[in-house]
């Protein structure tokens, strides 16, 4: 294998407001609460190394949420509600940044499904608009977060 090639990836949900999160799961289960508290009996969250600032992804939906504040072992408290309803299935990310805490990594893009792309670039203060990016194609600008807002692309995964 090339040097310069990726090596993880990690399926991007677009936000307006938190970072592209490091690929690789550090945590995974069942919600049965709803709202801001994720709550999940056989969870270890603490002895996972989870802490404000990291990312939970809601599985089978869009939604991507961070954590405020690991409360105990089964308890984690999100900055929003999640929108699905309990139980939901979640996976927990580490942070790249973003409110709570800081993050400089950037990841290539690879986007499934055509449209534009409106992208945090790595050490830049504001967003750049790519229009019209084909199927199935590379981009290579290093990125920190995909914006919500103004990204009709599907299908992205982000590379490291």
């Amino acid at each position: 294998m090339a040097q310069n090639q990726p090596v993880k990836a990690i399926d991007v949900i677009p936000s307006n407001i938190i970072n592209i999160p490091q690929p690789g799961k550090v945590a995974e289960g069942s919600s049965s609460t709803n709202g801001t508290t994720l709550t999940d009996a056989s969870g270890a969250f603490l002895d996972d190394q989870l802490s404000g600032g990291d990312v939970v992804y809601v599985n089978n939906t869009a939604e991507i949420h961070e954590i405020l504040s690991v409360d105990d072992n089964q308890t984690i408290t999100l900055k929003t509600a999640v929108g699905a309803a309990a139980p939901y299935n979640y996976k927990v990310y580490k942070s790249n940044g973003g409110a709570l805490k800081q993050g400089q990594l950037g990841y290539s893009l690879f986007v499934g499904t055509a449209g534009d792309l409106t992208v945090f670039p790595v050490g830049v203060d504001e967003t750049v608009t790519l229009k019209n990016v084909a199927n199935n194609s590379y981009v290579p600008l290093q990125v920190q977060r995909v914006l919500s807002s103004g990204t009709t692309a599907a299908d992205i995964l982000a590379l490291e």
